[in-house]
């Protein structure tokens, strides 16, 4: 048994998305990898107090944040006090970035009271489920699933995570744009856009054709084709209104740097693209922070 005066921690992983954002909210799969990249929550007996240092985030469990609520809702459904414990995190993921923030912070949050009361894990992605609605409305529920998993796999809403066999790990540049975006704003704008104007459903439909033949590509080793549904993906996505031209210039950099393909991942509208550099990596990098953006190099297939 927990020691009820002792810290408890709980891991979440960043996350990715390779191929089908916007179109998983429409039932389509989606290719997603978790990231090294994590957060770490630490659960210790205070106040219900909620910091992560890395976000400048200072909240209360349960107050009008949306950290606060997000948290407080999660602890509902795991059947704890709210303001018995304190959380302090510290996060390598970068917030408001289309990297899954808050999902790796619901679940290293549940993960970490979860030791303390002996919840198992189907409660636990219960709980996330729970905390990512306060941020993103309806939740396609890639985000929390590639955040407790930390692999490279396969999402649809009818049959979940399944992982993806990788016959080597590879490397991904990311790029982060500076501009912070909201989700759940983004995938009403697509929605509505496809009420307004049928003919973008299929823009979406092609997002779902390109994620099979990614699945192909990865279970081929063909990384060469991988990086060109990364292009061609990008341009679906401009074409729903979710890129923006730092995005775009992000984007056009990386390819001029010499990478075989880039894309914008997650939600769109801000937040990070993604791009297959190979040995160009550095140079990619380089040419980004010119402009002023950041970005670094992760690799898919880490577990």
């Amino acid at each position: 048994m927990i020691d009820a005066s002792a810290t408890t921690t709980g891991v979440g992983h960043g996350k990715v998305i390779l191929l089908g954002e916007h179109a998983v909210v429409f039932g389509h799969p989606a290719l997603a990898a978790g990231l090294g990249a994590t957060v770490r929550a630490h659960a210790s007996p205070g106040g219900g107090t909620l910091s992560v240092p890395a976000w400048q985030l200072e909240a209360q469990v349960g107050d009008d944040s949306l950290p606060g609520q997000a948290i407080g809702r999660l602890l509902d459904r795991l059947h704890a006090d709210k303001t018995s414990l304190d959380f302090w995190l510290e996060s390598e993921v970068p917030a408001r970035a289309g990297l899954g923030s808050s999902a790796a912070m619901a679940v290293a949050v549940a993960r970490a009271v979860a030791a303390r009361t002996g919840a198992g894990e189907a409660d636990v992605l219960d709980a996330v489920a729970a905390a990512e609605s306060v941020f993103h409305g309806t939740p396609s529920g890639i985000d929390a699933a590639a955040a407790s998993r930390g692999r490279l796999g396969r999402f649809d809403k009818q049959h979940g995570w399944q992982d993806l066999p990788l016959a080597s790990p590879f490397e991904l540049c990311v790029g982060l744009s500076g501009k912070a975006h909201d989700t759940g704003a983004l995938v009403a704008q697509v929605q509505a856009l496809c009420e307004s104007a049928p003919v973008a459903r299929k823009l979406i439909d092609a997002m779902g054709d390109l994620v099979n033949a990614g699945a192909e590509a990865l279970a081929a080793g063909d990384l060469a084709a991988l990086a060109r549904l990364f292009n061609m993906a990008h341009g679906l996505l401009s074409g729903v209104g979710v890129s923006t031209p730092e995005l775009d210039d992000m984007v056009h950099t990386a390819r001029l740097a010499g990478a075989a393909g880039a894309k914008l991942t997650g939600a769109g509208g801000g937040g990070a693209i993604i791009a297959f550099a190979g040995e160009h990596g550095e140079e990619v990098l380089r040419r980004w922070r010119a402009k002023g953006y950041y970005g670094f190099i992760t690799t898919i297939g880490h577990v």
